[in-house]
């Protein structure tokens, strides 16, 4: 058993690229299903590790896309979350930092890893929940039920967002979109597990070569190998599900995890071991199966579902959909504050090569991390460091200091070892991935500053969350108009007493009952609920 059996990804080798050819958008509208577990890496058996039982996870790999390079921009839920609703980079939109935003506490109590208040970011960029363009165009959007985004979520952006969420509620031949949230492999589920296991179960994990060799540690594998499969049972159930509907075929579905995995220098780490995720995706063309090896980042998932409903809308995105011509060259990574850790760094990595840029040179990569050190395997980890008795690789990831830039060929090293940033024979690559890197965080506006200066550059005082203006009715045709007066605000609308919130399409005349309220939400701002008499 393996933990890993690593590819050398050539992708020179070939391309296995969807374009719009491939796809026929006039069958329909598709319906969207994600599939989305927490804390895994390529621990799966179509990734070449076989320690974990999947037979649904491999049904669904052989009737889609496995892809080699799918990759989030940071290496934690929330901040990952906010970049798959949004379509924008954490970095841009403020959401970087981990456990910054509370909906209990928003802007009324004192977040106690950053002695500052909890906020929820303002957006200078426009941005909106890209389920929000579904449910415009008639689709059925539910989550199952985690969000978790860092921010205050929309409450446009879903139909239905709880435990009960199901693209069964919807209406005869609706479209859906709909989200399942996978607990069951978080990092948590590894020390709250007290299975004993025998002598020989722990001989046969193999740890990866970072990690001493240790029982302890194995035994933190095995349980995440166990949570792998009851993570395959659960997908099973909803397959099954809509199989029984018979919604499999016209289903683009996604399985992909959140981030990196579970373990130290896996989840919160810029290295490949907690941005380079696990991602499956089975087409409606049945003919798009196999090895996918172009380079994704979660920025292109929103992109690419509205490109395959054939929707088109005015708001920008960050991510490019998978279906264009033009191939991303490059995938970027960030990490900031992690509870009370604090290290910025910076990522880009092409087909072979990657540079991390740190910003703090002074300080060591590992973080003391409350949370984490519930997990056997940081415990081990602190006790060898303590005696000084760590290998090679887990000493360098205490080291007191860090280089400025480290350049890995992570075609050949997976786990970013051998630091070629001092050999001269790789100065062009360093200085081209350089370039690209500083333009990136360039353009982001928020991620080359602390988190206190952030807020103050988007909050005028302390953090007073702004008013939006209210929205005024044109009477037109027995019914009205609503316009919004805000720029970049998404419109509500609803009769009063139902529960639900009916998407606003600009010029739309509706015809409400009696009573009826309108609702204006921009992130940032105070969400706006006005009552209207008919």
């Amino acid at each position: 058993m393996t933990i890993y059996k690593l590819h050398n990804l050539k992708t020179s080798l070939f391309y296995l690229f969807l374009s719009i050819s491939t796809f026929s958008f006039g069958q329909g509208s598709p319906n969207f299903l994600w599939l989305v577990c927490e804390d895994q890496s390529l621990f799966f058996p179509m990734y070449g590790d076989s320690s974990a039982n999947t037979p649904n996870i491999n049904q669904l790999a052989k009737d889609g896309l496995v892809y080699q390079n799918c990759y989030t921009p940071s290496p934690v839920c929330a901040p990952s979350r906010s970049c798959l609703i949004t379509g924008m980079y954490p970095t841009s939109i403020g959401t970087q930092h981990m456990r910054a935003y509370k909906k209990s506490k928003e802007n009324s109590a004192i977040n106690p890893h950053n002695s500052l208040p909890y906020y929820s970011a303002k957006p200078k960029k426009p941005i909106r929940f890209f389920t929000e363009d579904l449910r415009a165009k008639g689709y059925y959007c539910t989550n199952n039920s985690k969000e978790d985004y860092n921010m205050k979520a929309s409450p446009l952006a879903w139909d239905e967002s709880s435990q009960e969420a199901h693209w069964r509620n919807k209406q005869e031949g609706q479209p859906f979109f709909s989200v399942f949230n996978f607990n069951v492999t978080h990092e948590s589920n590894i020390w709250r597990n007290k299975t004993s296991y025998s002598k020989k179960e722990l001989e046969n994990i193999l740890t990866p070569k970072i990690f001493p060799d240790d029982d302890e540690i194995k035994r933190d594998i095995l349980t995440n190998y166990k949570n792998i499969e009851k993570l395959d049972e659960k997908i099973g159930a909803i397959l099954n599900q809509l199989k029984a509907d018979n919604l499999y075929k016209n289903t683009i579905i996604f399985f992909f995890s959140d981030h990196g995995g579970p373990f130290p220098r896996y989840k919160r780490s810029i290295y490949e071991t907690g941005l380079n995720v696990p991602m499956i995706v089975k087409w409606i063309d049945e003919t798009n199966r196999g090895k996918n090896f172009q380079l994704i980042s979660f920025v292109d998932f929103a992109p690419t579902l509205l490109d395959a409903a054939n929707i088109e809308r005015e708001l920008p995105f960050e991510g490019v959909s998978f279906f264009k011509k033009d191939q991303r060259k490059y995938v970027y990574g960030a990490t900031d504050r992690f509870d009370s850790g604090v290290d910025m760094r910076r990522s880009i990595r092409d087909s072979n090569f990657k540079l991390i840029y740190n910003g703090d040179t002074s300080t060591t990569i590992y973080k003391p991390i409350i949370y984490r050190r519930q997990m056997k395997t940081m415990q081990v980890l602190d006790s060898l460091m303590k005696k000084q008795e760590l290998n090679s690789y887990f000493s360098n990831w205490f080291l007191k200091h860090k280089d400025r830039f480290e350049l890995y060929e992570v075609s050949k090293d997976f786990f970013e070892l051998n630091n070629l940033i001092h050999n001269p024979k790789y100065e062009e690559i360093y200085n081209t991935l350089k370039y690209h890197l500083f333009k990136w965080m360039e353009e982001s506006d928020f991620g080359n500053m602390s988190e206190l200066a952030m807020l103050d550059s988007m909050f005028t005082s302390s953090i007073s969350i702004p008013k939006l203006n209210l929205p005024k009715l044109i009477m037109k045709d027995l019914g009205y108009i609503i316009e919004s007066n805000n720029l970049y605000t998404s419109v509500g609308w609803r009769n009063r007493n139902e529960s639900g919130w009916n998407i606003y399409k600009a010029n739309e005349i509706i015809k409400p009952k009696k009573d009826f309220e309108v609702l204006l939400f921009r992130p940032g701002y105070k969400t706006l609920i006005q009552l209207f008499n008919n």
